[in-house]
């Protein structure tokens, strides 16, 4: 299909932290804040991309509600890196297996896309881009998904996804205009939402 040869030749060319910067101007890009040493995670996900009603479509998860810095967010399927994954792209395909229940030999990995660091975590997540000709049927962990998002490109296209939101840290305070995306109905920011607005750049060219 032209449309996925044409988003693996625009992953050899990213727009990289131009487009991070547009969702975190309070804070540093992964290349600003790793100057200096430090001793980060190893994390990654994917975006799946997938046919659905002619439209291309990629799927977002809800994670389960823990006592954690990412509980009930709204992410891409992905976690941390094992030392038997011997790289970021096994752990993105694992993860994803692991999640949502896709096996990593039903996906055609397509490229990565700009390492994205979370100080709040202290992660370094790899993104990669991949693509499913015939969707299998999901099979959510209950442990970590509550529940699964399929979004449609042309949604994340649209300007009127782009939106703002306040999220309460764990202190009680708030933070204000916070860049998101809004899809399915769910507010999408911090770590995915930057992600995403690199391949939504992109998607647009």
């Amino acid at each position: 299909m032209k449309l996925i040869k044409d988003i693996r030749q625009e992953l050899t060319d990213l727009p990289g932290e131009i487009a991070h910067k547009d969702m975190i101007p309070f804070r540093l890009t992964a290349s600003e804040a790793l100057k200096e040493p430090v001793d980060y995670k190893l994390s990654a996900v994917l975006i799946l991309l997938y046919h659905q009603q002619d439209e291309l479509h990629f799927i977002l998860t809800e994670r389960q509600d823990y006592n954690g810095t990412h509980s009930g967010q709204i992410s891409l399927p992905g976690g941390k890196t094992e030392p038997e994954d011997g790289s970021t792209r096994v752990t993105a395909l694992r993860e994803t297996h692991e999640e949502i229940g896709i096996p990593p030999g039903n996906v055609e990995v397509l490229g990565q896309m700009t390492n994205v660091y979370i100080p709040v975590s202290n992660f370094l997540i790899h993104p990669y881009v991949g693509f499913t000709n015939n969707m299998p049927a999901l099979v959510p962990d209950p442990r970590e998904v509550k529940s699964v998002l399929h979004c449609s490109t042309g949604d994340l296209l649209s300007d009127e996804s782009r939106t703002q939101t306040k999220i309460q840290m764990k202190n009680g305070a708030w933070m204000k205009d916070i860049p998101a995306f809004l899809l399915e109905e769910k507010i999408v920011w911090g770590a995915t939402a930057i992600i995403l607005n690199e391949f939504k750049m992109i998607l647009a060219r």
